[in-house]
């Protein structure tokens, strides 16, 4: 099983922007730039997420000094717009052929339909012919895929604990020319494994952050050790967020950044578990391991 050696992770795209540089855009969205060293002192960088507008990542990185025309891959964590908003104007900018690694689903009609509140499209804006025009190569997968050495798209997470998903009442899609809920299966991550334990990503958390989790040790064979990103804690009750953050800290997790749908009182419960191994995540927010 590859290891990284060094992990480095610096977020591009949150609701809340950063303070430690100036001028940073925040945005309702998650992008996450990843750079790992493997083994044998290679470095690897990938894009988790591209947010809703590839502006404002374009011009976060710059001021971050990352350089977007080096990444190797991009990663989508499921179809929704604040997850992948910004492909295409991140694909024009960085002009050269690429892989986007996501979960066959990513394509599939997304569509919100509430009691004050219908979208018919809240998935990706632009058409899978538009992206690879500008250079996108999907790679449609189902089952986990090693995407860099270490480096473990997730797959289609398994529903190991249905009960600790988050429900998704206006969600729909259509099947065979009909209306259905939509069951989000596409909605993945992704895990970094060290020596210390397994780093995990998640960007909405859709499947439920402890199944992601719980992908993430089976894939490796390791025990998970850090959490980033956003778990889509906010529209759930008090009593089922204890429950998923006593798990977590159950399962070994040790460290927690979370950010983006995470929710104020999901942050408050988990800075009440994990006490200082707890961060709320921000634009320019960035953490390295060891």
């Amino acid at each position: 099983m590859s290891t990284a050696s060094l992990v480095r992770l610096v977020v591009l795209a949150d609701d809340y922007a950063g303070y430690e540089t100036r001028n940073l855009l925040a945005q309702h969205g998650l992008s996450i730039y990843i750079e790992i060293m493997d083994e044998n002192s290679k470095i690897h960088k990938i894009l988790f997420d591209t947010g809703q507008y590839g502006e404002a990542i374009i011009h976060n990185a710059s001021l971050l000094g990352i350089n977007l025309s080096e990444i190797d891959s991009i990663v989508l964590s499921h179809n929704h717009y604040d997850h992948t908003g910004g492909l295409l104007s991140i694909l024009k900018y960085i002009k050269k052929k690429i892989p986007v690694i996501a979960h066959p689903d990513i394509f599939k009609p997304s569509i919100y339909i509430s009691k004050n509140n219908i979208r018919l499209n809240i998935g990706l804006p632009h058409t899978k012919r538009e992206y690879e025009e500008q250079g996108a190569y999907f790679i449609l997968v189902k089952n986990p895929i090693e995407i860099a050495p270490g480096v473990y798209f997730l797959g289609e997470i398994n529903r190991y604990y249905p009960e600790l998903a988050p429900v998704l009442e206006s969600n729909y899609t259509i099947e065979n020319y009909e209306l259905v809920k939509h069951k989000l299966l596409d909605d993945t991550g992704l895990a970094i494994n060290t020596e210390k334990g397994v780093i995990v990503i998640g960007g909405c958390s859709h499947s439920g952050i402890v199944n992601i989790v719980e992908q993430a040790s089976k894939i490796t064979g390791s025990k998970p050790y850090s959490l980033i990103g956003g778990f889509h804690l906010l529209s759930m009750e008090r009593e089922k967020i204890e429950t998923i953050v006593e798990k977590l800290y159950s399962m070994g997790v040790e460290e927690v950044h979370a950010g983006h749908c995470t929710g104020f009182l999901g942050e408050l419960l988990l800075m009440n578990t994990f006490g200082e191994k707890f961060k709320k995540i921000h634009v320019g927010y960035s953490t390295t391991y060891p």
